[in-house]
């Protein structure tokens, strides 16, 4: 049996070119990734991973076919394709095409399912083409925001927040797009969403955690076992209680230490202020910190 090929790998090969932007997990597995795709036809054969696939920008003559037949014709700007793994098509554009792929494990979709579904293996998702989903549109946006012009660039996401990413989308895809999803799945979903809040002896353990690790790659499955949960239940019970998604208390947490670093130890340079904040370079940490606090690492030291 031969090796098997990513899908970003295969996508290259039958486009002939490279995407002009990845986004990476901490363990360097590209999880989405910008492309331009000429005017052109193209096969895709038994994709490893399942691909959301959102029309960023360009032409919007695009035609799948399966087995010979034309499945989808027009693709919206904003609108969302969905393609199975192992799934086979053929593909024709009228003129370059800006699009933004996602790339889902099986493994992953199976997880959900085991931890909030209560069953082995996730139920299957329905095969969809150019559709209009304003909760994908808007999720789109906020990764293609993310996403520098320049081509042949890349970003490497600290692991709490493709965990989050991750657990929204699949929650997200599996409420609405499953066969299954108005019987079975919205029952589980629905039960899995009462009692949404965290005991503030669970809490406090999971701060401790927290200010304990700022420095380190946390993933949400470190937290959510704290709490002996699923990591689907405690993204949302912890939001519920603290106002914040993980991520997001974990990034105000790294600023605030970094606010006290820059104003009490003058020895240190403001690299190692980012190092010691869990930021994973200079540019990142001097980026954040303008975004929120308004001023620059240096400025703000004065």
């Amino acid at each position: 049996m031969g090796m098997l090929v990513s899908t970003p790998e295969l996508v290259a090969r039958a486009t002939a070119s490279g995407p002009d932007y990845v986004m990476q997990a901490h363990s360097g597995t590209i999880f989405g990734a910008r492309w331009n795709h000429p005017a052109g036809e193209s096969q895709l054969r038994r994709n490893a991973e399942h691909v959301l696939v959102y029309h960023l920008s360009g032409n919007t003559d695009v035609e799948r076919l399966q087995q010979g037949m034309v499945t989808g014709f027009r693709s919206r700007v904003g609108s969302v394709t969905f393609m199975p793994r192992d799934s086979e098509s053929d593909w024709r554009l009228g003129g370059n095409t800006q699009v933004f792929h996602l790339y889902l494990p099986q493994t992953l979709l199976d997880a959900f399912a085991r931890d909030t579904l209560e069953r082995d293996a996730c139920p299957p998702i329905d095969d969809f083409f150019s559709v209009s989903d304003s909760w994908l549109d808007g999720f789109f946006r906020m990764l293609a925001s993310e996403a520098p012009p320049a081509a042949g660039q890349g970003t490497r996401l600290e692991t709490l927040v493709l965990d989050q990413i991750q657990s929204l989308l699949v929650r997200h895809l599996v409420t609405h797009y499953t066969r299954e999803r108005r019987i079975e799945t919205e029952r589980v979903l629905t039960r899995s969403n009462a009692g949404n809040q965290l005991r503030q002896s669970v809490l406090k353990k999971i701060t401790a955690l927290i200010h304990e690790r700022l420095h380190e790659d946390i993933c949400l499955q470190d937290l959510a076992d704290l709490a002996c949960i699923s990591k689907d239940h405690f993204l949302r019970a912890f939001r519920d209680t603290v106002g914040q998604t993980p991520y997001h208390y974990v990034l105000s947490q790294r600023l605030e230490r970094a606010r006290m670093l820059l104003r009490e130890e003058p020895a240190l340079s403001v690299a190692e202020v980012a190092r010691r904040c869990g930021f994973r370079n200079l540019s990142h940490f001097s980026a954040t910190f303008r975004r929120v606090i308004g001023v620059s690492p240096k400025a703000y030291r004065g």
